[in-house]
This record gives C-alpha cells, structure tokens and sequence, in this order.
C-alpha cells in the first residue's frame, strides 16, 4: 500500500468516526513534566517509569502509557526554543475516569511489588536537598476532545519522533476557538490523516499552569517521514483555508513544540 493510499483511507476513518457519537467518553490524561538536575538522575527516572512503574499500571489494566525525553538534536534545530526542557522527562498515563484514577492508585499503593519497587528505587537514589531526584515538575490533568476521545498509540517504529505542541489562549472563548478548529466543523483532524500524521492524543486542559490550553503529540515514523508529513500540511489547501479564517483569529498567545524519543518501556 503507497504512503498516499494509507493515508487516504487513514483521513476516510477519522471522517467516518467523527460522523458517528464517540464511542467512549473522552479519556483523562495524567500529563507530568519532571526537570532533572543531571543525566544520572533522568537515566534513573526513566530506568523507574519505563522498566518498572509502567509495568505494575498495565496490570491494572492501564494503557498505552508514555514516557520520553527531549530529542536534543532536533529541538536546537527550533527557532525559539527554550533549552530548559532539555532536562525534561515526560510522562503520560491515561484514564477513563476521575474514578478509575483514584481506583488505580489505590491498587498500586496496596501493590506489594510496587511499594517494594519504589523502596528499593529511594533507597538506591540516596537523594539529598543538594542533589535531589528533580527540581521541579510540572502536572497538568488534560481531556482528550469528544472528537478524538482516547490516546492512539502509533507504530512502534525504533526510530518515531514524537512532537509535543502546547497551545495557550490568552481567554477561554479564543481556547474553544483553538478546539473547534481542530474538529469536524473545523477539520485539521482529518488534514493530519490525509497528510500522514498520526495524532496520538488532542486535549484541552483542565488543571495545570497552562490554562487556558489546548496540548496535543503527533508521531511519525522517522525524521525523513515527519519533514515530508509536515511539508504537504503547510501547503494543504484546506489548513490555508483555515489560517486564513478569522473565527480562529488570535487563538494562540503561545507555542510550545518539542521533539521527544520514546524511552524503553514506552507504549507510545
């Protein structure tokens, strides 16, 4: 099947599905950004997430769960970009409901392995005021749009990219602007499909320092599959036509773009 046929019939689904009532109600996500003070601490958090505590959620019937670090490389590349983020571990666990949050970190506080995990996990660390596991993170509480209702998990390929957008409106009416302009009555949903970019989660979010905002990832496979995708979406004539639409005027006072790589243990 050509690159073009797929996505072809990629951009028919996300239309079909977005004519029909969601299937499920838009998802929770429990989104963390964790700054570390050096490379051994982040090599440690990512070791804990990816090879233990990811593992223990997934028993509990929990998935797809993320977690990634900056692509240092790509992000220099970025006009704009802020290198603080460097140091920032990202983490994604998704859930269906407020209540199924709090049922799972119940189980996993009851969970013999995972308090014995996480004992063994300090104890090693020895963290101390001086150097610490972090210095700062950042927890935000997003809701995947009605249109777009779950994580979608992409090809596994060991060279994806993932690119983290976060958008922020300088009011609420401009941020449901931001959203609708996403949807079926605005249409960029189905333009990423038709342009060969996997959309993995689109939200608004709820709770956290950047609100009101809209944070969605995209995925690709490779670096060369990810500069054609967003070639063709600059010039598809459906985006031109809604960038130039003034109902979605002003909608964002701020842009976040980072580039990640997947740690082990990553489901997305």
């Amino acid at each position: 099947m050509t690159a073009a046929c797929a996505a072809g019939l990629a951009a028919a689904s996300i239309k079909a599905a977005q004519a029909q009532a969601p299937a499920s109600k838009p998802y929770l996500l429990d989104f963390r950004l964790t700054t570390t003070p050096n490379a051994q601490r982040m090599e440690a958090m990512v070791k804990r997430h990816g090879e233990e505590t990811i593992p223990i959620v997934n028993k509990y019937g929990v998935s797809p769960c993320g977690i990634f670090v900056p692509d240092v490389a790509m992000n220099a590349k970025e006009t704009g970009y802020d290198k603080k983020y460097d140091k920032v571990l990202v983490a994604l666990v998704p859930h269906q409901s407020f209540e199924a949050s709090e049922e799972l970190a119940a189980k996993m506080r009851a969970d013999t392995q995972f308090v014995e995990m996480q004992a063994a996990f300090v104890a090693a660390q020895a963290a101390t005021a001086q150097n610490p596991m972090y210095t700062a993170q950042e927890k935000m509480l997003l809701q995947c749009i009605p249109d777009y209702p779950t994580v979608k998990a992409p090809p596994l390929t060991p060279n994806r990219i993932l690119r983290l957008r976060m958008y922020r409106s300088h009011n609420y009416e401009r941020n449901r602007a931001q959203i609708r302009q996403f949807t079926v009555e605005g249409g960029v949903l189905e333009i990423f499909a038709e342009c060969g970019i996997h959309l993995v989660f689109l939200s608004q979010v709820l709770y956290g320092a950047f609100v009101p905002g809209v944070v969605f990832m995209m995925s690709f496979e490779n670096e060369e599959q990810m500069t054609d995708a967003w070639a063709k979406f600059r010039v598809h004539p459906g985006w031109l036509k809604l960038k130039a639409d003034p109902q979605y005027a002003d909608t964002a006072t701020e842009v976040i773009n980072i580039f990640l790589k997947p740690c082990k243990g990553s489901q997305v």
